[in-house]
């Protein structure tokens, strides 16, 4: 078969169309699995451009604390040690002052006495004492500072 000259810089055209966005496709891909792992490996990176409060690191450790207990509670194991650093958050200073509302000490005091239940859980208590941190957590939310919501949502275990 004999191509002629127009068919053969067409076909030449859609092969260096196709090298390009596959080229440029698996640069991408590995770029974003570069900022997935340094997103799981440093929560505490300012996300604004101007650096961010002491509690919004505060509570991004917070959040990653919770992916790791979930998944240990999951997989049936206790956890630990109680993140003493998490007592700051009565102190931490947030991004913006009008945050932190008059009931934001009660939900914060909540969250603390829920999350140190939970790291003195029998076994047969951990998804339920879990899922009461984060519903403290959702009841804070839901007043203060709603954006996280839908991933903290995605936080609880079905029980």
């Amino acid at each position: 078969m004999v191509l002629s000259l127009k068919n053969k810089i067409t076909v030449f055209s859609f092969l260096i169309v196709f090298i390009l966005l596959l080229a440029n496709c698996s640069g991408n891909s590995d770029k974003v699995q570069s900022e997935q792992s340094d997103k799981k490996e440093d929560c505490s990176k300012p996300l604004n451009p101007n650096g961010d409060s002491e509690l919004a690191l505060l509570m991004r450790k917070m959040m990653h604390t919770s992916e790791s207990l979930k998944e240990m509670i999951k997989q049936g194991n206790l956890p630990k040690e109680f993140p003493e650093e998490f007592l700051k958050i009565h102190t931490a200073q947030p991004t913006d002052s009008e945050t932190k509302k008059e009931s934001f000490d009660a939900f914060a005091s909540n969250y603390i006495s829920n999350m140190k239940l939970l790291f003195e859980s029998p076994k047969d208590e951990l998804t339920k004492n879990y899922n009461a941190v984060i519903t403290s957590c959702v009841s804070c939310h839901s007043e203060h500072c709603p954006g996280p919501l839908k991933a903290i949502n995605k936080l609880k275990i079905n029980e």
